[in-house]
């Protein structure tokens, strides 16, 4: 396992979280004013369901890309290094690890965003499970790819 590597692959997922996290909580705000802040009659109503399910679908999909961003990392990570093995040990964690990073500062971001008509929104404890199920994922895939990656470098 190579450890530059792993904190190289870790700090591109939180450099890219932070960048999907502001979009997201943008997003979620402009949302969150259009649905319910200006919002009169049945929509006022029903408003804070929408921008709940506007912030859990930003959410979801911003999570989604986690995976996606790891195989990326783990085919050019695992270009460089010695062996399968090495490249495998250092993208499933360098992966993992970046996960978890890109989640958190993506749900941080989402949550922290959240105005007064969010009151039917997730926290952060809500997200936790799919945030640790992403990294898992984004773990295995980042391995994957890791060795794919080292058989062509």
């Amino acid at each position: 396992m190579n450890g530059n590597r792993v904190g190289l692959t870790a700090a591109v997922f939180a450099v890219i979280g932070t960048g999907v996290g502001l979009v997201a909580a943008a997003t979620t705000g402009w949302a969150e004013a259009s649905l319910a802040t200006a919002a009169t009659g049945e929509t006022a109503r029903f408003g804070p369901v929408f921008v709940a399910q506007s912030y859990l679908a930003v959410t979801a999909a911003a999570l989604i890309f986690a995976p996606l961003l790891s195989g990326v990392l783990g085919v050019l990570v695992g270009s460089r290094a010695y062996d399968a093995q090495e490249a495998a040990a250092t993208c499933g964690i360098g992966g993992g690890l970046g996960a978890l990073a890109y989640g958190l500062v993506v749900v941080v971001l989402v949550v922290a965003s959240q105005g007064e008509a969010a009151t039917q929104a997730h926290g952060i404890t809500d997200a936790f499970g799919a945030i640790l199920t992403t990294a898992v994922v984004a773990a295995v895939v980042g391995a994957v790819t890791g060795v794919l990656g080292s058989v062509t470098g």
